[in-house]
């Protein structure tokens, strides 16, 4: 008596049985059974090919390892010992030979009013610089500190670093007040809905600007000048 094959009862949507149609027509199956299982057969085929993986190690390396496991504590440390320093070469080396890293160049603007010119003109309004490895790396761009307000600290022709970070209390930023640019230290009193952009040398508490929220006049943060320290703000 002949064994039946086996049977397997299952729905397909209508949309990918008009697929197997498709399939069906184009490869000239006899009827839609066997178009699908045209189809089961390739899909399984293909998934095998994807599971074949290539074994994980080399049968080199499986043959070092199995005589690394006979060795006794002191060979299995030598053996670490000699790894770690051929590891620690092999980095060294891909650090000599990686190419050296791009400079970095950014606009030096020639006083703060010219950084927040909407098109600065180069030669004009500012020139390009070159980050050196003293100077901090994640600097946007770059302004001439212009006057002694904001001494010892930067002092008149030095060299402010600012980024586009968000400005937090007590920070160092360069500011357009109204059109008018300045290198300052702000804070704001909520309380008393002041804004105060300090001088860091209090003999030249004159240059403070202090902008009450009634006024309506404009400030804009040009951006934040990058350092390496908190300065306390002014009692």
């Amino acid at each position: 008596m002949p064994t039946e094959k086996p049977r397997v009862t299952f729905t397909i949507k209508q949309e990918i049985l008009d697929k197997v149609d498709e399939f069906r027509y184009a490869t000239k199956a006899k009827n839609q059974s066997q178009a699908i299982l045209s189809l089961l057969e390739k899909g399984l085929e293909e998934a095998e090919q994807k599971t074949k993986k290539a074994p994980l190690y080399s049968s080199e390396a499986m043959d070092i390892a199995r005589r690394y496991s006979d060795l006794d504590i002191y060979g299995k440390d030598t053996i670490r010992a000699v790894m770690e320093t051929e590891e620690n070469r092999i980095k060294e080396q891909a650090e000599l030979d990686a190419p050296p890293a791009e400079p970095k160049i950014i606009p030096l603007f020639w006083s703060a009013s010219a950084a927040g010119i909407a098109s600065p003109i180069l030669g004009e309004d500012f020139d390009n610089y070159e980050l050196k490895e003293e100077d901090p790396q994640g600097a946007m761009f770059a302004v001439k500190v212009q006057g002694d307000s904001m001494e010892p600290y930067f002092p008149d022709g030095s060299i402010a670093f600012c980024n586009k970070d968000p400005l937090q209390d007590g920070d160092i930023g360069v500011f357009s007040v109204d059109g008018g640019s300045v290198i300052k230290q702000y804070h704001y009193d909520g309380f008393m809905g002041m804004t105060y952009l300090f001088s860091l040398n209090r003999n030249r508490s004159d240059a403070d600007v202090v902008i009450p929220r009634s006024t309506g006049q404009t400030l804009v943060c040009q951006g934040r000048v990058i350092t390496r320290r908190r300065y306390p703000l002014p009692r």
